[in-house]
């Protein structure tokens, strides 16, 4: 970016008066019959400067999962993309990940509230429930913790109430809050909700996990994500953190020479990224039939 290198005028203090700043001070031009300070069209000069730095400065990336707390391939992200992207503590300042867990879900309106059927049977629906209440809970961080070592835990065959417990006093959280959220009508209305952005999508979800960059979907950018969160937001972000200085590094010991030498130099490091296979050849959660 660049800046108008703005000279300052000669100071002039209570025990010295320089000469120069009183003329300065005093000069004056005339712009269709009005007067017009320098020091104000100085002062103008410099905001036309900050212009570059405003306009061209952006907010960190947006990325919104669309998933159920029992997909397969919805576990896989969390328990390995995401999980790896959370160990860089400034991830935040870098991309902002939203959880969304209904994915292809059902409701209806019941006489005490909604009731909602899930892919995968009702400890989906109940999983589901658990998550969001997290989400809402807690910070944003601590509930993307949370729910990283809860599907960790759900993959190695807890329960959603053991693990969750499990994960709640690791981080040092009291899971009876969560667990009250989600069989209580507090959870079952911000559920409700996530199935209202969920059915809002354009173009409406396909299968799950369904991942969103910057309010758009596309299946290439998906795969990006998929294989490697932190990785894709330190190639396309604008603020760069201390891993994303050690990640090229890393990478380059484990791709061999072979891989390397296949990709054209200047595109060797999103070769280096990208090389992993396409999420789309693992088990996704088709929507069902009748959907």
């Amino acid at each position: 970016f660049f800046f108008l290198m703005i000279r300052r005028p000669p100071r002039s203090t209570q025990s010295r008066s320089s000469a120069a700043s009183d003329v300065y001070k005093r000069q004056q031009r005339r712009v269709h019959g009005e007067s017009l300070d320098i020091s104000k069209m100085h002062a103008c000069w410099f905001l036309i400067g900050l212009l570059p730095a405003l306009v061209f400065s952006q907010a960190p990336l947006t990325v919104e999962l669309y998933y159920e707390s029992l997909c397969p391939g919805c576990q896989e992200f969390i328990t390995t993309s995401l999980a790896k992207a959370l160990k860089a503590p400034d991830l935040d300042k870098m991309v902002n990940v939203t959880l969304i867990p209904y994915g292809n879900a059902r409701e209806r309106q019941g006489s005490s509230g909604w009731l909602f059927t899930c892919q995968h049977g009702a400890d989906e629906c109940y999983g589901n429930l658990v998550e969001t209440c997290a989400i809402n809970i807690h910070p944003h961080r601590t509930a993307l913790l949370f729910i990283t070592c809860l599907e960790t835990a759900v993959q190695a065959g807890a329960g959603f109430d053991d693990g969750g417990q499990s994960c709640a006093t690791k981080l040092g959280l009291d899971y009876t809050v969560i667990k009250a959220c989600a069989v209580g009508k507090q959870g079952n209305d911000w559920e409700h909700q996530m199935g209202v952005v969920t059915e809002k999508l354009n173009p409406a979800h396909q299968y799950v996990p369904w991942i969103v960059v910057n309010g758009k979907h596309d299946p290439n950018v998906e795969d990006q994500v998929y294989d490697d969160l932190l990785g894709y937001a330190c190639k396309h972000s604008s603020v760069t953190i201390p891993e994303c200085d050690t990640i090229t590094q890393n990478l380059r010991k484990e791709k061999s020479i072979f891989e390397i030498s296949k990709c054209p130099r200047e595109e060797i490091i999103a070769c280096l990224l990208y090389t992993s296979p396409s999420p789309r050849d693992r088990q996704k959660s088709r929507m069902p039939s009748s959907a």
